[in-house]
């Protein structure tokens, strides 16, 4: 009896001892994290962080469309500052000013410029943004023209398209120009997340670094990448062009004139890798016959690193929406 004893409190001991190391083990993970968690926050307020801002941009002014083909639109009326701008949304889901039809009716010429993040203006004032440059050209040489700003973050051909279908085709709109970039062929899945990745900016700093890390075992390169997207066996580039058939056909049953804007890479503009999306895009452009604009050799003729915004943010900056502006404006006035 006396070793059974013996043998029970050893037992016994071992347990205690165990949830104790278990629960200090527990309690210093969970008050590092809360320190990591902390130091981030405090760092990402003083210097901005590319990915947290979209993180923030997902939750302050997105929500979901239960459309697949479509998966998230910009919530009307709010605003907030990110990559230290600010970004308002109008009454439909516009970065722009309040506008309805009896608006749009005083403008001899209203244009929509669909697109995504970099049509959206990312990281640039809202002044600075090529459509309001666009606007500022209009009124200094005397047109009646308005162009409004319909980017939205993480979209791509078959997201504006049918974004524009659904929120905004009874606006009385005279032009459509489409600012294609060259990952609108891409596939857009859902996203994966979790309550991790949600609520913190180490889930968020910790899952972009998790898929930097997959993205570099893998051989393929840039050029390989982008030459499967525009396979013509490729799904998602199949999309594209029955999306824009699609837009080419509501144009043209509602007398409405429809551009294409091709927008390149600007990472690496000398030499230029990916031009053959651009002669894709200019094929298909023929074959619908919808007037096409080439941003790429204006841009060219620019060092990169005067085109990108600051703070790791690859989107075009003020100068290079100034650009994109006069073309856009010399293109559509001829």
């Amino acid at each position: 009896a006396i070793n059974y004893l013996y043998k029970l409190y050893t037992r016994m001991k071992l347990y205690k001892n165990f949830i104790i190391n278990f629960f200090f083990t527990f309690l210093s993970i969970f008050l590092t994290l809360i320190i990591c968690e902390f130091t981030l926050r405090i760092k990402h307020a003083i210097v901005p962080n590319y990915d947290i801002e979209m993180w923030k941009y997902a939750k302050q002014l997105k929500q979901k469309d239960f459309n697949p083909k479509i998966g998230h639109v910009h919530i009307k009326n709010k605003s907030a500052f990110l990559q230290n701008v600010e970004i308002k949304i109008n009454n439909h889901g516009h970065r722009d000013i309040y506008l309805s039809n009896d608006i749009l009716q005083k403008y001899e010429k209203r244009f929509l410029i669909l697109g995504s993040s970099i049509t959206l203006g990312w990281g640039v004032p809202n002044e600075n943004t090529f459509s309001n440059v666009l606007n500022e050209i209009s009124k200094s040489n005397n047109k009646n023209w308005l162009f409004v700003n319909g980017g939205i973050g993480n979209y791509n051909t078959e997201r504006y398209v049918n974004n524009y279908f659904k929120n905004w085709k009874q606006l009385d709109f005279t032009e459509i120009v489409v600012q294609f970039f060259v990952n609108d062929t891409e596939l857009i899945k859902p996203n994966e997340s979790n309550f991790f990745t949600q609520h913190s900016h180490l889930g968020v700093v910790l899952w972009r670094l998790y898929n930097s890390y997959k993205a570099s075992l893998k051989k393929e390169n840039i050029i390989e990448y982008y030459q499967k997207k525009y396979d013509d066996k490729y799904q998602g580039f199949q999309i594209a062009k029955k999306e824009l058939k699609n837009l080419k056909r509501h144009c043209d049953s509602k007398k409405i004139n429809c551009t294409i804007v091709m927008m390149p890479d600007i990472h690496k503009l000398n030499p230029y890798n990916l031009f053959f999306i651009n002669q894709k895009i200019l094929t298909l452009s023929k074959e619908l016959g919808i007037p096409y604009l080439d941003l790429l050799p204006a841009l060219k003729n620019y060092d990169e690193k005067m085109l990108w915004n600051k703070h790791q943010d690859p989107h075009p900056n003020s100068f290079s929406h100034k650009i994109i502006a006069e073309e856009i404006y010399t293109f559509l006035s001829k």
